[in-house]
This record gives structure tokens, C-alpha cells and sequence, in this order.
């Protein structure tokens, strides 16, 4: 069957890839020139491992801030919570996410630009998040270009 052609605005593009876990995966050339257009000189690449989908986000950094934040019991407003503590330190998070395991157990990642730890304090940072209700523990780790 034919594929009918439409005026339909291109918002993503794909192509299937061969994995061969002796090689790298290199991007396409229709990844590598919608790309061009992106000011940014590095990106983060980040897999999701529970439905292992690879997000590739570009940014002017060479250093990213992970934040993982275990959650002992999710409360209801958790993500309110985050969400405002962001805009109170007015961070801008690259990229953001969670997933609940089995017996209430939850975990939260985001990854924030290095520019953006240039305005507020590491330690105050934990404080804050610890003040969450339901956070049992925070981990912050550094990515930088290898």
C-alpha cells in the first residue's frame, strides 16, 4: 500500500539502527543535520533503564549535575514540592524523571547544567530537598565530558 503524502509538520525523525555491542552507535546523517542548527557544543545522553529509551539533549556545558533523590514514601504533592524548590532557586532542570517500584519505593533524577550550580550552594541544595516530605536520601553526581 502506498503512503500518502500530507502537509504534516515533521516533529521527529527515525531510523532504525543495527546495535553491534562491539561498535559505537553513531548518529544518522538526517540526527547529525537536524542538529546543526543547535548552538550547543556538548550534550548529556541519558538511558532510561527501565523502557530503555536513550534521550540525547544538547546543552553549552561540559559538566552536568545529576540529582538522585530516593523517596522512602511519595506524599501526594512530591513533585509540587520539587517543582517549586526549583523556581525558588531558580534552577532549570535539562531533563527529569521518576519511576515507583514495588513496596512504595520511588526514586527521582534530574539533570541540571553546571551554569546553573554557579548561583546557589551544593549543601543548601540537600537541606532543602531533605526538607521534602518522604525524602530518605540524596546523591549528587558530577558528569563530564570523558
Amino acid at each position: 500500500m502506498a503512503e500518502k503524502k500530507t502537509n504534516i509538520p515533521q516533529i521527529t525523525i527515525a531510523e532504525v539502527l543495527k546495535l553491534d555491542h562491539e561498535k559505537s552507535v553513531e548518529l544518522p546523517s538526517s540526527f547529525q543535520e537536524a542538529l546543526q542548527a543547535v548552538v550547543e557544543e556538548y550534550a548529556v545522553v541519558i538511558l532510561t533503564t527501565n523502557n530503555k529509551i536513550i534521550r540525547i539533549i544538547p546543552t553549552s556545558s561540559n559538566k552536568v549535575y545529576k540529582l538522585a533523590v530516593d523517596i522512602g514514601q511519595l506524599s501526594s504533592d512530591f513533585l509540587r514540592q520539587i517543582g517549586n524548590l526549583f523556581l525558588k532557586l531558580g534552577l532549570k532542570a535539562l531533563y527529569s524523571t521518576g519511576i515507583c517500584f514495588v513496596e512504595e519505593k520511588c526514586v527521582f533524577d534530574g539533570y541540571i547544567e553546571a551554569t546553573e550550580f554557579k548561583k546557589i550552594n551544593i549543601e543548601d541544595l540537600k537541606k532543602e530537598l531533605s526538607s521534602i516530605e518522604g525524602v530518605s536520601g540524596i546523591t549528587i553526581t558530577v558528569l563530564e565530558v570523558c
